[in-house]
């Protein structure tokens, strides 16, 4: 198939091969399947914008729009499987921290896509039509893995026996993650999934969390009880050069919760923000910073949607969606692969790659 393309896109079909390769998706996927996500995902670091089946087809002739269509929709492979692989890959890379959030996937004209509602979306501070994606991010070193993924279904898109919360996906990726093994030192998330039942399950599993409190949660301290919000304004902080801000740190009893080490911290615009965790021994410097440490998910979902096309597909099948956000995935790990040293970044690796293709 690699002989059907182009001279100057064989060297960057081969480059993101050997990526796969090294990955261990070789073990989840017959040759065939393999062979055609390679072609997808060097497609999607090809092209910047709209990588559906044609163009790809027109800048790889290997194989057909239809080829692609088939892939995405009836071909036999798992996306669980894959990301399964990206696992066992990622253990080898030692111990590391996972960070919760989701993204919204805008697609303001998508009338006939279950997954598509109007939702709140942080970036444009409106409400915009678009899908949830919940994604677990594994960080270690200088390297940003997404381990695991879920679309989220709106309620009035399923049926009311299966619908589960952005909070019960994250959960059900969770157990998975530590039955397959992964080394996990802390977990960090918002305040959306900073819930009760969540952070209980969690600390079960004998794992540190950090997350942010509601400012209406209620909290027990010095035999009175307190909204956050109420609690942060009463006590007095302290200014924290190394941090650059005002923070101090409190234990407290959470009836939701149980006993949590509470960091108030008050940032240049005078506004307060509760973060709370189980591990009742750490420091305030080492809360602030793991929760500073959840900023990764952000860039990588700013960089999935600019270089690795997270939000390219138009398919209305839902088998189709689920896959292609996969594949950008994946490519977003190929990326990092290609880099010829650590602190290159994503735009530079692709701005490489497409100079390579065009010269």
């Amino acid at each position: 198939m690699a002989s059907r393309l182009y001279p100057t896109t064989r060297r960057l079909f081969q480059q993101v091969l050997g990526s796969l390769l090294a990955v261990g998706l070789s073990t989840v996927l017959p040759p065939w399947p393999l062979v055609l996500m390679t072609l997808y995902v060097t497609a999607l670091i090809m092209l910047d914008c709209r990588q559906n089946g044609q163009r790809m087809a027109n800048w790889l002739p290997a194989r057909a729009h239809d080829a692609f269509n088939r892939l995405l929709r009836v071909c036999p492979l798992s996306t669980r499987a894959i990301m399964k692989a990206v696992i066992r890959w990622a253990k080898r890379l030692g111990l590391g921290y996972l960070i919760l959030d989701d993204v919204v996937v805008e697609k303001p004209f998508a009338q006939l896509i279950p997954w598509v509602a109007w939702t709140y979306s942080t970036t444009n501070k409106r409400k915009v039509r678009g899908l949830h994606i919940v994604v677990w991010l594994w960080c270690v070193q200088d390297w940003r893995i997404p381990v695991a993924f879920r679309l989220w279904r709106p309620k009035q898109a399923c049926k009311p026996k299966r619908y589960l919360t952005k909070g019960q996906l994250a959960w059900t990726m969770l157990a998975e993650l530590v039955a397959e093994g992964l080394p996990i030192q802390y977990v960090v998330f918002d305040s959306l999934y900073t819930a009760g039942w969540l952070t209980k399950r969690i600390s079960r599993l004998g794992l540190t969390w950090i997350g942010v409190l509601n400012p209406r949660t209620t909290v027990y301290y010095c035999q009175r009880r307190w909204q956050a919000l109420a609690l942060a304004a009463s006590l007095r902080l302290k200014w924290r050069a190394k941090l650059e801000l005002r923070a101090t740190s409190v234990v407290a009893y959470l009836p939701k919760y149980g006993t949590l080490r509470l960091v108030v911290t008050r940032n240049r615009h005078g506004n307060y923000e509760v973060l709370a965790t189980n591990d009742l021994d750490s420091d305030l410097t080492t809360v602030v910073q793991r929760k500073r440490s959840r900023w990764s998910v952000e860039t990588l979902f700013r960089d999935a949607k600019q270089f690795s096309g997270l939000s390219a597909c138009q398919c209305r099948v839902d088998q189709a969606m689920v896959r292609h956000v996969a594949f950008s995935l994946v490519a977003f790990i190929v990326l990092q692969r290609l880099r010829l040293r650590p602190e290159e970044t994503l735009g530079e690796v692709k701005d490489r790659l497409q100079r390579e293709v065009m010269s």
